[in-house]
């Protein structure tokens, strides 16, 4: 967050040296919101000149005195008050009171006097104003500017709506002039208090100024070129992103749900990953599935990060520990990390920001397979490095292989309300079923931001890791079971079309070594599926040319038969009659043998 002296003046600002119009929608305006400034520019003798816009008929609420002479002596007024301050150039326009919107030749006669008088710097109400001729007089400054010839500052002064100030003027050693300048409009202290609200204002302007100075005017200065560019409406909202929190300093509840069980050296590493966050709002959701108490592990490593601590008395398996963990957590957004993996502090910031921007439900990252020889803590354990998992979304390809590491998914509470929890049925693959069903109601987004790292220890390879922890085959073929319904001739063919074009990431490190096959299912899959989609799908090639050429064949032996049945009688019982049998009888074995025999031609059954 950014602090007070980037946000406004902690000095004031000398204003004199400079040739100074100023616009006053009305008789007391340019009083009440730069009269200590003018001041101060007419004493440092500055050339100063007061256009009054309107004529301020509209002031007398009574309605006692005839218009022509309340009109007369609003203009008396404003003699009186300007030189209390010494200003003497005055400049009467006379448009009708909260007319000057939309007023006929108006804006001619303003680039009229921008030119001929040529000053250096405007004063004028800001666009924020809520009185009409306020707000006119500024869009009709703005409207002039690129028709006014030489550059020039605006400077948008304040009176019934404060706003977000760059320039601060030190008015504390004419503040008496402009006490007798605001006393000269007699007949508007007697509508509202002015002079009480100006001056409660001014003495508000110096909070933020050194000692001995105890009132200030507050103006918006910029540069009339830059107005030109962007607007008068976007002029008080310029650096307004400067008010806003740094990334991660705010924003909605995300809940980080952990599994452990008796593994707390690693669920150390995990949880201070997520201490670790830019993002500040997290909350962090142990799971201990029967193990050995670690509460203490998790709340002494959250860096005051809130815990929510979960204990299952006996093991319930990897999909009840995830039910638990989405039953207690209260996260807008939900992200699962596996106690033996960790996030990069970005992780969290990255996906969160790209939901609240895009108001999409799931988002994932890449992940960094990194292998460890012995405990991650010691350098150098750490060995082998490769990018496997970074793949834009398919939900098709999603039915036949997993490639989207839970701990790389960020979602939102609101898929709960259409998919229901992690099937407790399963005792592996528990989040590649809960995806697949997710993904039937929900697109995913891809992040192509590596912002993790999925961790293995005691191998350098991912397909013998799991072969050694899980019964791989057996778990496949229960979620295939589950995934049927969902399979029909489009997903298989677009997921075949995603075989052929496999993308190959570079591998990370100096000792990186990257796979030539495809990275398979996030970390339930052995990076070696591709040699399997591979053969399956070279398989499946090669039987649809032996269907082919079978098919082939059985058109020849059709024709030759129906030839050989359309021959006149005496040509059939020569000895030609014999050859065609024998030829044919050979074809059809060969056929026979070539459609008959796949294992031959290295078709794997």
């Amino acid at each position: 967050m950014q602090t007070e002296e980037k946000l406004i003046p902690f000095h004031p600002t000398d204003p004199t040296g400079c040739r100074v119009l100023v616009l006053a929608p009305h008789p007391d305006d340019e009083t009440f919101g730069c009269g200590g400034t003018l001041a101060l520019h007419a004493g440092a003798g500055d050339a100063v000149k007061v256009v009054f816009l309107t004529n301020g008929a509209e002031g007398d609420s009574s309605g006692e005195m005839e218009k022509s002479r309340y009109v007369a002596l609003r203009q008396e007024e404003a003699k009186i008050a300007c030189g209390s301050i010494g200003v003497t150039d005055l400049e009467f326009w006379s448009y009708g009171d909260r007319s000057l919107s939309g007023a006929r030749g108006a804006l001619l006669r303003m680039v009229d006097l921008l030119r001929d008088y040529r000053p250096q710097r405007v004063y004028v109400p800001s666009p924020q104003e809520f009185h009409p001729d306020h707000r006119a007089a500024c869009f009709l400054l703005c409207d002039a500017l690129g028709e006014a010839g030489p550059s020039l500052d605006v400077a948008f002064y304040e009176i019934n709506q404060p706003i977000r100030v760059n320039t601060l003027v030190d008015i504390t050693p004419v503040l008496s002039r402009k006490y007798l300048a605001i006393d000269s409009y007699q007949s508007q202290l007697r509508e509202q208090p002015y002079k009480d609200v100006i001056v409660g204002l001014n003495r508000y302007r110096s909070m933020t100024l050194p000692e001995g100075i105890t009132h200030a005017e507050g103006f918006l200065l910029y540069p009339d070129s830059l107005i030109q560019k962007i607007g008068p409406l976007s002029i008080p909202f310029q650096g307004v992103h400067r008010l806003a929190p740094d990334p991660g300093e705010s924003g909605p509840l995300v809940s980080v749900i952990v599994r452990t069980k008796n593994r707390p050296h690693l669920l150390a590493g995990a949880i201070k990953s997520i201490a670790d966050q830019t993002y500040a709002n997290l909350e962090i959701v142990v799971v201990n599935d029967g193990g050995k108490p670690v509460q203490d592990v998790a709340e002494s490593l959250s860096g005051g990060i809130p815990v929510r601590y979960v204990h299952h008395k006996e093991c319930a398996g990897r999909a009840s520990a995830a039910n638990s963990g989405l039953k207690v957590a209260k996260g807008k957004y939900i992200n699962f990390l596996d106690d033996d993996d960790v996030f990069y502090p970005q992780h969290v910031a990255c996906l969160v920001n790209h939901l609240e921007l895009t108001r999409e439900k799931v988002v994932y990252s890449n992940v960094l397979n990194v292998y460890f020889s012995g405990p991650p803590e010691t350098p150098g354990n750490r060995g082998k490095e490769e990018v496997v998992f970074n793949f834009d979304f398919d939900p098709d390809r999603l039915l036949f292989e997993n490639y989207i590491p839970i701990m790389s998914v960020l979602f939102s509470r609101e898929i709960l309300e259409q998919v229901t929890g992690f099937s407790e049925a399963l005792t592996l693959f528990e989040d590649w079923d809960f995806w697949m069903r997710a993904s039937r109601h929900f697109p995913f987004h891809h992040v192509d931001r590596t912002t993790a790292e999925y961790r293995f220890y005691g191998t350098t390879g991912m397909a013998t890791a799991h072969r050694m922890k899980y019964q791989y085959d057996q778990a496949r073929e229960i979620l295939f079971d589950r995934a049927l319904p969902h399979m029909d001739g489009r997903a298989w063919a677009s997921f075949q079309k995603g075989v052929s074009a496999r993308r190959k990431r570079p591998a990370i490190g100096p000792d990186a070594h990257h796979s030539e096959n495809d990275p398979g299912e996030a970390r339930d899959d052995p990076p070696n599926v591709l040699n399997f989609d591979e053969k399956l799908q070279h398989n499946t090639a090669e039987m649809a040319r032996q269907q082919q050429t079978e098919q082939l064949l059985r058109r020849k032996v059709s024709d030759l038969e129906r030839r050989t049945r359309s021959l006149p009688l005496p040509t059939i019982q020569k000895k030609p009659a014999t050859r065609i049998r024998r030829m044919i009888a050979g074809i059809l074995r060969k056929g026979r043998g070539f459609c008959c025999h796949p294992a031959e031609k290295g078709v794997d059954r």
